[in-house]
């Protein structure tokens, strides 16, 4: 009988052996290579090391090695996103990937990327980051916050969606939110919408989590079920509400001063890097997610699929956070949402159109 799961674990093994065979053919050779430190915080289990790799094989094999690429998996260089950021402008760092909230250190409206509900679906969301305009006013509104220092190479997800995840009370709508503490990053997007559901907002570091819901710090959490099976959040929580109120969009960096030290040709090179990357990234997580539902499901919890009444109820709450948003950052907040809704936009119309062409 054909197994599926054995299949996909072969074809990945072999084609990251096929990779480092690629990039030691290509070993480098001249004094003078270029390195790259790139950093990412997270572990090895997540998407973004396999990103890296795949990143590593591309930039060295294509340049003969006159760029070589080296992997730090968290904190060896850098243990935040302030820090990375500083790293970077040091040249410690060369590469590091962050979420809105972590690139809000040097772009603060990229903030409103988190406002909930603003994105549909995962197909709208993968043309919505990379879309080129979008990409462009991105690149620019970043080089000039970071003094020209830090370049957007591409953006992407890390994780898919946010849901609310709960141990004693099932979120069927807002209003099961009330009274509920919920761990928070130290985001106040994310913390407006727990409270505007009447729930409570604790920002909780992330290694700190596990202990905060074993302990009844936290009654639950907000994060994506990849991230919650990566830590075995499932064995302290007992309920995931799919609202999806949140998108784990993420985006790579590079030093600016190091890409623009390279020739065109490995400038060119280490941006489809970077555009390989990304998709590398959308393409995983799904798959990741199928063994994390399973975990969730071994540990005998339950899935909650909102209705669409209860989702309208949902995306009430986005309004209000908007407004907030665009009193909070002004028109750096205007612009940055006119380019991004407006990208959006031209997903949904292409999404729609592709639906249109087969349904008709």
């Amino acid at each position: 009988m054909f197994d599926l799961n054995k299949a996909l674990i072969g074809t990945r093994t072999a084609l990251l052996a096929g990779a480092v065979a690629l990039a030691g053919a290509f070993a480098p050779q001249a004094l003078d290579a270029t390195e790259l430190n790139l950093v990412f915080l997270a572990n090895e289990d997540d998407q973004e090391y396999d990103a890296a790799l795949v990143f590593k094989n591309f930039v060295e094999a294509r340049t003969g090695g006159e760029v070589t690429v080296n992997i730090f998996v968290g904190a060896q260089l850098c243990g935040s996103a302030n820090e990375c950021f500083e790293s970077m402008r040091a040249g410690v760092v060369n590469m590091y990937t962050a979420t809105a909230g972590g690139a809000s250190a040097i772009y603060p409206a990229v903030q409103g990327m988190d406002i909930p509900y603003a994105l549909s679906s995962d197909r709208v969301a993968q043309l919505t980051l990379q879309d080129q305009e979008f990409t462009n006013f991105m690149r620019r509104q970043i080089l000039d916050s970071s003094n020209n220092d830090i370049m957007l190479l591409a953006m992407t997800q890390t994780g898919g969606w946010r849901n609310f995840a709960s141990r004693d009370k099932p979120i069927h709508t807002p209003d099961d939110v009330a009274g509920v503490r919920f761990r928070t990053i130290e985001s106040e997007i994310q913390q407006r919408l727990v409270r505007s559901m009447g729930g409570s907002p604790t920002p909780i570091p992330w290694l700190e989590v596990y202990t905060a819901l074993q302990t009844g710090v936290v009654d639950g959490t907000k994060n994506s079920i990849s991230d919650i099976a990566n830590m075995n959040f499932q064995e302290q929580l007992n309920y995931i509400t799919l609202d999806g109120h949140a998108y784990m969009a993420s985006m790579w960096f590079i030093d600016n001063a190091t890409f623009r030290s390279l020739t065109p040709e490995q400038q060119q090179v280490v941006l489809d890097g970077g555009a390989l990357m990304s998709t590398i990234q959308f393409g995983i997580q799904p798959r990741k997610e199928l063994d994390a539902y399973a975990k969730w499901l071994e540990a005998g919890n339950e899935i909650i699929a909102p209705t669409e009444e209860a989702m309208e109820q949902f995306r009430s709450h986005a309004a209000p956070i908007r407004e907030w948003y665009l009193e909070r950052f002004g028109d750096a907040g205007q612009e940055f949402l006119e380019a991004f809704e407006a990208a959006v936009a031209r997903s949904e119309e292409k999404v729609e159109s592709d639906r249109a062409s087969a349904m008709q």
